[in-house]
């Protein structure tokens, strides 16, 4: 609480007129860059041209990157999620709401790009969309625990190697 008073400039007692304690913030602002990736990934979803999924992998990552700043917040969340409730939710609403997004891009995706009937490309898309959600963590959980994790590397090696 202390890094978020001062990162926020805020008194504590203001802090606290907004949220009841440390779990209420991490859950807002985790669902607000969550959200972002998503919505980002719903437009997608709706273009004309859906980029490969390679691409879209690349740009939630690079896009969560840019927007967190330090991503050992994360695994710091997932940790406290195995035994505070309102994370452990917070932690099965991000993974299962991206993973859902994920889903219907990949759908899409395969019709489009593989000329699929619906029912194939969704069979396939909810096959892969977990695949992707776990590339995801790994990455996350790299770039907060590696002191010398190259994430460009891993971004084109992940990215060579995912379905095309």
């Amino acid at each position: 609480m202390a890094d978020i008073i001062t990162e926020s400039g805020m008194s504590a007692g203001a802090i606290y007129a907004y949220f009841p304690g440390k779990a209420e913030i991490i859950v807002d602002v985790a669902s607000r860059v969550l959200g972002r990736r998503i919505a980002n990934l719903e437009s997608a979803t709706s273009n004309k041209l859906l980029l490969p999924p390679s691409e879209v992998v690349r740009a939630i990552l690079t896009g969560l990157k840019e927007e967190i700043g330090n991503p050992s917040v994360i695994p710091q969340v997932w940790g406290e999620a195995v035994v505070d409730a309102a994370l452990r939710s917070l932690a099965n609403n991000a993974f299962s709401g991206l993973q859902n997004a994920l889903t219907r891009y990949l759908q899409n995706w395969s019709v489009q790009e593989h000329e699929m009937d619906a029912d194939t490309a969704a069979k396939r898309a909810r096959e892969l969309a977990p695949l992707l959600v776990s590339v995801c963590q790994g990455y996350i959980l790299q770039l907060a625990l590696v002191d010398d994790f190259d994430s460009d590397f891993y971004l084109n090696r992940v990215i060579e190697n995912l379905p095309r």
